[in-house]
């Protein structure tokens, strides 16, 4: 049966070329004003470029489905090569694709939005569940935190304000007072510790920085320590250089990092033998680092951790509410800085925070 390409242009919008031997156009059914008796077809379409021989064939019966042809290769074409079997010519039937091709690509396009929306969906749920983890998490935690001082605070007082016989002695009122101030600055300590932590996720915690020194920060802070509760039996120290180490920073916000560094060592060495926390100034560059010689963590617990509220399994560091080591996070990152951690199991830990180097000033200049 003989190939009707008129057929094919009036039902399918197929344009027919006649090709020779040599893969030049013969004739031209159809309208195509790029295209021209005598050109060689693969000039136009580069596609065909390599299939000679195959095209050379006595049962040529090539598709292809897709292609971009043009001189800017914008032109979607479906192409077909037949030889017809009656007379031996060789035809290839051409036809626009570019309605489907725009189909196509919205189809891609809305399965990509689809595909980013979803994503997108499964984020904000991740985001949720963990928010409402976190939630539950600081119920449990802070509840406990909130409670213990209110009780001893509303105790105390309740105990003092007594009348009649059963009234307190002089000398129990000024340790029931003790007792009562010691829970208000814990307290104080615990919401002042929400409160920095709510202000660095909002973006509303700023820094006031000043030229400062490490060395003196590092120095009075550790004095500051050595006082604490929890310090009872542990050694602490401070390895200084013979020169200051100058930075510029919020030196409130710095003295807070280390304080929180060195009351979780603390902590963590309570009761054990030859217990030592170290903090040392690196003359090298602005650096920090606190290491105790306590059970250290796990990688699981670290992780734990470094969230807000996050309390390891390891009960040596469950003590407070889990918000110190996500402050120094927060406040060592307005400082362009980062925190590293080294720990492992009865290895201890060491706190590294180091400041960005461009916030690093000569020992020489004045503070």
């Amino acid at each position: 049966m003989t190939l009707d390409p008129r057929l094919l242009i009036d039902t399918l919008g197929v344009i027919a070329i006649r090709l020779d031997d040599a893969l030049c156009i013969v004739e031209i059914w159809g309208e195509d004003d790029a295209l021209a008796p005598g050109d060689d077809i693969r000039e136009t379409m580069p596609v065909l470029y390599g299939l000679e021989d195959e095209l050379a064939g006595a049962d040529v019966d090539l598709t292809m489905p897709f292609i971009q042809t043009g001189r800017n290769n914008d032109e979607p074409v479906s192409l077909s090569i037949r030889r017809d079997p009656a007379s031996g010519a060789l035809w290839l039937l051409r036809r626009d694709v570019s309605a489907e091709s725009e189909i196509h690509r919205q189809l891609v396009q809305n399965h990509n939005s689809l595909s980013l929306a979803q994503a997108q969906l499964v984020k904000a749920r991740d985001e949720a569940q963990e928010a409402d983890r976190t939630k539950t998490a600081f119920l449990a935690n802070v509840s406990h935190e909130l409670r213990t001082p209110l009780h001893v605070i509303i105790g105390g007082a309740s105990i003092l304000s007594r009348t009649g016989p059963k009234r307190v002695e002089a000398d129990e009122v000024i340790e029931y007072a003790a007792d009562i101030h010691e829970s208000g600055i814990l307290l104080l300590q615990l919401v002042d510790d929400l409160i920095d932590l709510s202000r660095s996720e909002t973006g509303d915690l700023t820094l006031y920085e000043e030229p400062c020194d490490l060395c003196a920060i590092a120095s009075g802070i550790v004095s500051l320590c050595r006082d604490l509760p929890e310090a009872r039996g542990s050694r602490v120290e401070a390895v200084l250089p013979g020169e200051a180490v100058g930075l510029t920073g919020d030196a409130r916000r710095i003295k807070q990092v280390l304080l929180n560094l060195i009351s979780n060592a603390l902590k963590a060495v309570a009761g054990r033998t030859e217990a030592a926390v170290t903090v040392t100034v690196d003359p090298a560059g602005p650096r920090l680092i606190v290491a105790d010689n306590g059970p250290g963590m796990t990688e699981e617990d670290l992780a734990i951790a470094r969230k807000p509220f996050g309390q390891p399994r390891a009960a040596v560091r469950a003590k407070g509410a889990g918000l110190g080591l996500a402050i120094v996070h927060r406040l060592t990152d307005l400082h362009g800085g980062t925190l590293v951690i080294e720990t492992a199991p009865n290895q201890g830990l060491k706190a590294i925070v180091t400041f960005d180097p461009a916030r690093a000033r000569s020992g020489r200049e004045g503070y």
